[in-house]
């Protein structure tokens, strides 16, 4: 059984005129085999896309919608949310209705980010004092209410979360935390910073003769940690539009992967509460700090002690 709520109608309706039929047939296609879509995060939600060229008058879409336990009843689908990916049509002219995300879909990635980042915080605090020690306090809501309005962009639910219970690290050698290159989270100043240059870069390319069309930084791309606190050359982002991670470089090479927010966290919180089930990068111990590793230096190489439980 496939749930098609009376808002999500409407919503397809403000899309255009063939976007119903669209999600109409991707119900139809979710209730022979639920499993359709790709899995976001371990709660039962899912995300479909719809290749807009297939239908008349149908931009690309996105698609999430839950499927069965915890959320729904077993066997049970309900779409949650639809939005557009591309141009709509006529877009030159009408104005694209603003996206509103879905209440329940943000409340349960939010919670996803949350559990997950209690577990690391948690294991922190156990095994590695001075990688716990680096760590900023939550930012307040007001903070986070300044910062979107200092940029001009409302923060994902599941970011928010994030930056409520940790605002980034301080500029220590303890502040290196994420897998696979320990990587730090990057303080909200900092976060706004790099938004900021990004997007004065895309702003110069754009006022440029022959440069209109090239993309090196979307206003939904919201960076959240980097090479270092200060060396911000690389860096993962969200994709406030899709829920997705991206990364960048010190080049003009941008790539957006499939991995949310939530299940980066959660893959690292069972990485450090199971090393044994755990493959890639392992976690280990130098001096109090979580080094992912082996390391390639050779003076971490010697004082690295891998984690086994």
């Amino acid at each position: 059984m496939v749930d098609l709520p009376d808002h999500i109608r409407a919503r397809c309706s403000e899309l255009g005129d063939g976007v119903l039929y669209a999600v109409k047939t991707l119900a139809r296609q979710l209730a022979e085999d639920p499993r359709l879509g790709e899995q976001v995060g371990r709660r039962g939600l899912h995300m479909a896309t719809i290749d807009g060229d297939t239908f008349d008058e149908c931009p690309p879409l996105i698609v999430r919608y839950a499927y069965g336990p915890p959320l729904l009843d077993a066997d049970r689908v309900e779409i949650l949310d639809v939005e557009a990916s591309g141009p709509l049509p006529d877009a030159d002219d009408r104005q694209a209705p603003t996206v509103e995300p879905e209440p329940r879909f943000e409340q349960i990635a939010a919670r996803q980010v949350s559990e997950a980042w209690r577990r690391i915080i948690s294991w922190l605090e156990q095994h590695t004092p001075v990688t716990h020690g680096a760590l900023l306090p939550g930012a307040s809501p007001d903070g986070i209410v300044a910062l979107e309005q200092a940029l001009g962009l409302r923060i994902p639910a599941e970011l928010r979360a994030l930056w409520l219970l940790c605002a980034g690290a301080e500029d220590t050698a303890g502040a290196a935390l994420m897998p696979d290159n320990g990587w730090a989270l990057m303080p909200l100043d900092t976060a706004a910073s790099v938004y900021r240059r990004h997007m004065e870069h895309q702003r110069d390319l754009q006022a440029h003769q022959g440069f209109e069309e090239v993309t090196v930084w979307k206003p939904s791309w919201i960076p959240f940690c980097s090479w270092s606190v200060t060396d911000t050359s690389y860096g993962l982002f969200l994709d406030a539009e899709t829920g997705r991670i991206g990364h960048w470089d010190d080049t003009s090479v941008r790539t957006v992967g499939d991995q949310t927010l939530s299940m980066l966290f959660e893959e690292m919180a069972d990485k450090l509460e199971h090393p044994q089930l755990a493959t890639g990068y392992l976690p280990g111990l130098i001096g109090g700090r979580l080094v992912w590793g082996p390391p390639l230096a050779p003076d971490e190489a010697v004082m690295w002690q891998q984690f086994t439980g």
